[in-house]
């Protein structure tokens, strides 16, 4: 092993990798055609790719800045034509480039234009006569003429591409590209960062997007606000974006908001057909061909924040009608949107167990898998007041963060009596959604009812005329409640219940009412109902 690739492999620190293809060709073969159009097919995907442009090459021996870049490459993709192994550069070339393979584990990719493997692989056809005039060239010199013919060997068995299987240029090189992203995407796969606890169900909810099957699918997931719905819907995307031919992320309640579903839509197309501004004014009704066009193509969608089934069908004219093996993920608050999707599946994302709440609290705050010795006690209070809900042990994370213990107690004093504000204005959106009677429904739980027989709160809240049944569950869908069940005598009973922050959110928006408790819609402290009765 040379002293070079010994100091690469020895080292703690794999050096970082400016590019992520590298290309070998003979430039009076390809350049101007192939090579060109294969470069410019990894340019579009954004795949960082390594060409010389240095038509006037000088000597046989490679430069110093080409080995570099080799050397920097995550993979090398060689082009063999008829006249590639005349040249002694490219033969150098492929040397390096094999060498890389096996003390760098550079993936590398063979590609046969117009010439049989079997020329490069035996050294036969054109190849044989580039090696007879080398022979004279080199005046006998064995050692190194060996080396390159063990080399076309080599790179010829490894899997590669052939032109002659191919009746179009741009199917051979479409299919080349996605197995360069393929590969890539393998080799480097994408860590699963601030999903503390769910990466044990990552594979469930994987399968749940049936990748390989080429049916157009739809994945909702669908939770309480704050419990990592976006996050996980973004891990999907950036793990699977490569194996499709168009993609888009859409944040479609902050930015449907901010300017509008017809911007949005737009937005969509631009980014599944790589083109800018295809309709910048215009209506849907001016969208068809690029509808048409989008029909043809493997697409990946995900839809974050989706308030209203109409946001879907503004967005997405007609989900069947995308490409076959399309993909769309559907985040949401309202598992009823859900129901009028065909083909789609749902995961619920739930609360964080003890143990996860334990360590993605303690990375926020401090930098590590278990709490700062000394912070136990606290941190264990943190954890029971956030419930297993991903952003509040984030919040509250961060804004601990190098404090000291006293102003922990503190802030946790603070807690009991006023809930943070960046946690209860994301949760607070799901109530803001609600009608009338459905808040009034909501804050009556919150306040009164949480843990109590759904069959009594059914019949008390419908005698109150807040039409309960259907509010209800309204709330169930909207991940405001969820039904539980306790064991009284010998029957099991089904109670509603609300998470302890939703709980605390609700009593906030009835304490905002007004600083008068008598002056309140609903009383639920001891303290404040005597009070109330002695004043009035």
């Amino acid at each position: 092993m040379s002293s070079a690739f010994s100091s690469i492999v020895s080292s703690d620190v794999v050096p970082q990798k400016k590019y992520d293809v590298f290309l070998s060709f003979r430039g009076e073969d390809t350049r101007r055609n192939f090579t060109s159009h294969l470069y410019d097919a990894l340019s579009r995907k954004k795949v960082e790719t390594f060409i010389d442009n240095n038509e006037l090459r000088k000597g046989d021996e490679i430069s110093a800045a080409l080995i570099k870049a080799i050397e920097e490459s995550h993979a090398s993709i060689v082009i063999f034509s008829e006249n590639y192994a005349s040249s002694k550069w490219c033969l150098n070339e492929l040397k390096k480039i094999l060498e890389c393979k096996k003390y760098m584990q550079q993936i590398v990719i063979p590609v046969f234009y117009n010439i049989d493997p079997s020329h490069v692989r035996k050294q036969t056809g054109s190849y044989k006569q580039a090696f007879a005039k080398h022979k004279q060239d080199l005046k006998h010199n064995n050692d190194k003429l060996k080396k390159w013919k063990d080399s076309l060997t080599e790179a010829a068995n490894l899997v590669g591409w052939d032109s002659r299987n191919y009746r179009s240029e741009p199917d051979f090189i479409k299919d080349i590209v996605e197995d360069v992203l393929r590969k890539l995407n393998i080799r480097y796969p994408y860590e699963i960062k601030g999903l503390v606890g769910i990466e044990k169900n990552y594979e469930q909810i994987e399968s749940m997007l049936k990748i390989g099957s080429n049916e157009v699918r739809v994945l909702g997931i669908w939770g309480m606000g704050g419990i990592g719905k976006t996050t996980l819907a973004k891990t999907l995307y950036a793990k699977h974006f490569s194996q499709f031919e168009g993609r888009c992320v859409l944040n479609v309640m902050d930015e449907s908001n901010k300017y509008g579903l017809n911007v949005l839509h737009n937005k969509l197309l631009s980014s599944l057909l790589e083109e800018e501004n295809i309709h910048p004014d215009a209506s849907y009704i001016e969208a068809p061909f690029s509808e048409r066009r989008i029909g043809r193509k493997k697409v990946l969608i995900v839809l974050d924040g989706v308030e209203t089934l109409e946001q879907i069908e503004d967005l997405i004219l007609k989900i069947d009608g995308l490409g076959p093996g399309s993909r769309v993920i559907i985040t949401t608050r309202d598992k009823q949107i859900f129901s009028q999707l065909s083909k789609c599946e749902i995961y619920e994302v739930k609360e964080l167990e003890k143990p996860d709440s334990l360590q993605l609290f303690s990375l926020i705050a401090f930098k590590e898998k278990h709490p700062k010795t000394g912070y136990e006690d606290l941190s264990d209070s943190v954890i029971a007041y956030c419930k297993g809900n991903p952003l509040a042990l984030k919040v509250l994370g961060a804004n601990l963060s190098s404090r000291g213990r006293e102003a922990w107690e503190n802030e946790l004093k603070k807690l009991q009596k006023i809930p943070n504000r960046k946690i209860y204005d994301v949760l607070k959106l799901s109530y803001d959604d609600l009608d009338h009677c459905q808040k009034a429904i909501f804050l009556d739980i919150a306040c009164l009812l949480n843990g109590k027989d759904k069959t009594f709160v059914r019949d008390l809240l419908e005698a109150c005329e807040f039409f309960a049944i259907s509010g209800i569950e309204v709330l169930l869908d909207k991940a405001l409640i969820q039904l539980g069940s306790i064991l009284h005598v010998k029957w099991e009973v089904c109670i509603i219940e609300m998470h302890d922050l939703l709980q605390e959110m609700g009593r906030e928006i009835v304490n905002q009412e007004s600083e008068d408790p008598g002056k309140r819609s609903r009383l639920w402290k001891a303290d404040e109902i005597s009070d109330v009765f002695l004043m009035y």
